[in-house]
């Protein structure tokens, strides 16, 4: 299995060879990742004869959808694609009404909330939310579950794959929904029924404005960290109704193991993969974990990275706006014990990657950091 960490800014878009050819693609990170290296990849794909069988898009934030939207407003996909996974407005089982001029708003509002960045005005006719673009390409949605949400606990074969969805997970559509809900009757935009359209705008606006309660994580500006230290670091869980409707799942294929959770709540992965393998089996063995929310520690707690037994450990983020990944997440996975010289895969060569590799503690904590050779990301085969 080969694993594409593309550059994208603080964002996500992973491209995953899980057999020879056939690739899932999960999140598509901001216009500029697919224009600039998604694009190109998906190409030399097609011309080799492979195709995307999944796009996965895990949830509704600008960093993750933005360069899917823009891949499917291509009047021709450069790729065959055989289905997506996302759960949209249509899988948000309830019927509210809007008021009158809520369908101009939200048109007029919805581009520029996942900053697609054009230059020229889209049309409110024309649509723009993902929703939309799916259905108009006739793209099979959400075929495992016969076109129903993809939610927690649940799994099923993909060819010579078995996936094994852990989030969201009810509550967490639960609170979508209520968070959705809330957002329309303070914009103003309950009281008049519209058309499936302009619903899918309407909750992709709504949830694009959803942000976490951001908890900073100082770093030491001696650059000396104290691992054992930064493990005590107090945990403060993600309270995004947006980031807890990020699906997250185990890929598996001819006995590896890789855990992809987006931007997922570390108490619901905690719940779901206990569950699914027995608490009395932790930790669990993967051959790969993509950090939630570029390692963020309020999204990969204690509990969940105590979980986890793993050697590779991918991290999607140039550290930019929220400074991630935060060290205490990283302390946990070098020093809790689990992992035997854990290797940290950054997708770009930050600063914290190249103070980690300085650190005297290598002595104590042998782990290795791996960052890009170029401007291409990283690629990790397992």
């Amino acid at each position: 299995m080969k694993i594409d960490l593309l550059p994208a800014l603080n964002g996500d878009s992973v491209l995953v060879e899980y057999v020879p050819s056939h690739y899932f693609l999960i999140d598509g990170g901001y216009v500029d990742t697919y224009k600039d290296y998604l694009l190109p990849k998906l190409k030399e794909i097609s011309e080799n004869g492979g195709a995307i069988d999944v796009i996965v898009v895990t949830h509704i934030d600008a960093d993750h959808i933005s360069g899917i939207i823009k891949l499917l407003e291509e009047e021709a996909l450069p790729i065959s694609i055989g289905e997506i996974w996302y759960n949209g407005y249509r899988h948000i089982q309830s019927v509210v009404k809007v008021s009158a001029n809520g369908e101009h708003f939200v048109h007029d509002n919805i581009c520029k909330a996942v900053q697609l960045a054009e230059s020229k005005k889209i049309s409110a006719r024309q649509g723009c939310t993902l929703s939309t673009l799916i259905a108009r390409k006739g793209i099979p949605w959400n075929v495992p579950l016969s076109g129903a949400t993809i939610k927690g606990l649940y799994s099923f074969s993909f060819g010579k794959a078995t996936i094994h969805i852990l989030s969201p997970n009810s509550d967490d559509i639960s609170n979508v929904e209520s968070f959705w809900k809330k957002k329309l009757i303070i914009d103003g935009l309950l009281s008049k029924a519209h058309s499936e359209e302009f619903w899918d705008d309407a909750f992709e606006y709504s949830l694009s404005k959803d942000k976490p309660g951001f908890h900073y994580h100082e770093r030491n500006v001696s650059k000396s960290y104290d691992l054992i230290k930064m493990m005590e670091e107090i945990y403060e869980p993600d309270d995004s109704a947006t980031n807890g409707s990020s699906i997250a799942f185990v890929l598996e294929v001819d006995e590896k193991r890789v855990l992809f959770l987006g931007d997922a709540h570390a108490e619901t992965i905690v719940d779901s993969l206990m569950e699914l393998y027995g608490k009395g089996n932790a930790p669990f063995w993967f051959d790969a974990v993509k950090l939630s929310h570029h390692g963020s520690y309020n999204n990969n707690s204690p509990e969940l990275l105590k979980l986890i037994r793993c050697n590779n450990w991918l991290i999607s983020t140039n550290g930019d706006k929220y400074n991630h990944p935060d060290l205490p997440t990283l302390a946990h996975i070098i020093a809790n014990g689990n992992n035997h010289e854990p290797r940290l895969y950054f997708n770009y060569n930050i600063e914290l990657s190249r103070e980690l590799t300085a650190q005297s503690y290598h002595d104590d904590f042998e782990f290795e950091t791996i960052t890009p050779v170029g401007e291409q990301g990283i690629t990790i085969t397992i």
